[in-house]
Order: C-alpha cells, then sequence, then structure tokens
C-alpha cells in the first residue's frame, strides 16, 4: 500500500512554522496524546508536539532544524501551493491512525490561534476510532 502524506491546513499562527496562508513550513510534524498517559478521547486530548513559539530571532533558530521551507515567499503563498510536512502521529485511537505512526487522512487541520505552548495545539481531524 503507497502512503500519502495528508495535506496540512494549520492555523496556530504563534508558531515558528506558520506560514501565511494557513500552511505549515515544519519537515515533519509530531501529532501526539496530550496525556501521555492515556489514549486520546476527542479532538482537544491531541496536540501538535512539533510547535515551537515564535517570540523572537532565537526562538526561529531552535527550530531551523525542522524547515521545509523550498522556493520563493512569493511561491510558497501562491495558491495551490502546499509546504506539506510528514506526519508522524502516535494517536493510535484515532481513525486515521496505521501502524508505523502514520496518518492516513486525506488532509489533516492543526488548530490554535494565539497558542502559548503545544498543549493549546489539536489536531482538529481527530476521530476516535469505533471499539478503542
Amino acid at each position: 500500500m503507497k502512503y500519502l502524506m495528508p495535506r496540512v491546513v494549520c492555523y496556530v499562527n504563534t508558531c515558528t512554522h506558520f506560514v501565511t496562508g494557513d500552511l505549515c513550513g515544519a519537515r515533519n510534524i509530531d501529532i501526539m496524546h496530550e496525556d501521555e498517559t492515556s489514549m486520546s478521547e476527542v479532538v482537544d486530548h491531541t496536540m501538535c508536539k512539533t510547535f515551537h513559539e515564535a517570540n523572537g530571532v532565537t526562538s526561529y533558530l531552535g527550530s531551523m532544524d525542522n524547515v521545509n521551507w523550498v522556493g520563493t515567499a512569493l511561491e510558497m503563498t501562491m495558491p495551490g501551493h502546499h509546504l506539506d510536512p510528514s506526519v508522524s502521529c502516535t494517536v493510535a485511537s484515532c481513525e486515521y491512525w496505521t501502524e508505523g505512526r502514520l496518518c492516513v487522512a486525506t488532509a489533516i487541520e492543526v488548530s490554535g490561534a494565539e497558542a502559548n505552548e503545544c498543549q493549546d495545539t489539536n489536531c482538529k481531524t481527530f476521530e476516535r476510532r469505533k471499539g478503542v
């Protein structure tokens, strides 16, 4: 089975990886349970662990090891262009999770406008797996 990366739409405007147009400039994002000791049951129990608060030049430097910027800034914001990062997901209670920490949704939305830490973000695409 061929794995296709989901399209990532991100509304976390306080993250160093946020790019105008609700794009994510990270090379990879990690979606995780907010509480590592229990399975996520609702959207609010998920988070984007890749969140890195944008609060000055040094914060951008701290996240440079995970960037996916190619082309010019103009190209990145053109309609139809996406910087879709790979998605690693440990939320096995989600309908879209599959072996290998993969997300098989065609697209995911990460919410958390004005977030201060990764726990303020959520994977809005989370749908609880039946029977979990």
